[in-house]
């Protein structure tokens, strides 16, 4: 299995997060935000936000019918993938597992990790998020993340605190915050999730990686990362972040 990136601690695999876990070893933890329900995929709306970004060394540049926030470009997950997911992160995570979903399948999350210890589910509140536009029913103002463990003592750096994190969505307003994926998490959430649950020197493995940015936040804050991506315009955006070099980052959550 050829990484189609390696460097610093950091390896992406292209290819079916399906064909390519079971080749992995275990792990620290696995932190990774994998396709939506059909829930999601069926209800959404064609919006208006293109995607903005660029790396240093290229820009990204979407066909025109992939570039709004609603248009996911990749199918929900089925039943089956999420199956095997819960198979292989059981498998490789020594310490935390952390899945982001719609709050809708956190049951199907929990019951695809039944063999680890559920520990909570904690919440993306998703400041600047996308209304109700029919305006008959609330609109959704945050994501779930699904938290779970292996069984036995468990360890976080966050001591007491709430498992709540309050960030903006990603829209690049500043220039300085690029916009490279549909559904891209921002980078300052990442970087408190993975100072939160993990040590310097622990391996992050993320099988949804997108445009890379837990492993960007991973880099930053002294951690090794695995990531693995089908999509290959997503693996060249994540190898040209990773490429410019991130200084470490003394991060408090």
């Amino acid at each position: 299995m050829t990484p189609y990136y390696d460097d610093a601690g950091v390896t992406i695999y292209h290819g079916d997060c399906l064909a390519v876990l079971p080749l992995l070893e275990p792990v620290e933890h696995v932190i990774t935000d994998p396709p939506y329900s059909e829930h999601v995929h069926g209800k959404s709306r064609q919006g208006s936000r293109p995607l903005t970004g660029s790396v240093s060394g290229g820009s990204f540049s979407a066909p025109a019918n992939f570039c709004r926030e609603k248009e996911f470009g990749f199918a929900a997950i089925d039943e089956p993938t999420r199956v095997e997911c819960g198979v292989q992160f059981t498998r490789l995570a020594r310490r935390w597992v952390l899945v982001f979903s719609d709050v809708e399948s956190t049951a199907e999350w929990r019951a695809a990790l039944a063999t680890l210890d559920y520990v909570r589910t904690g919440a993306w509140v998703k400041l600047g998020a996308t209304p109700q536009f029919t305006g008959d029913r609330p609109a959704t103002g945050f994501e779930a993340i699904t938290i779970c463990h292996p069984k036995g003592r468990k360890r976080w750096n966050g001591g007491g605190s709430h498992a709540v994190w309050t960030h903006p969505i990603v829209l690049n307003r500043s220039g300085t915050d690029p916009r490279l994926h549909t559904t891209q998490k921002p980078e300052p959430l990442m970087l408190e999730l993975v100072s939160l649950f993990t040590d310097p020197g622990d391996t992050i493995l993320d099988p949804f990686m997108g445009s890379g940015t837990t492993l960007a936040a991973a880099k930053r804050l002294g951690r090794k990362a695995i990531g693995i991506e089908r999509e290959e315009r997503y693996c060249e955006i994540a190898a040209k972040r990773l490429a410019q070099g991130a200084l470490p980052l003394e991060f408090s959550a």
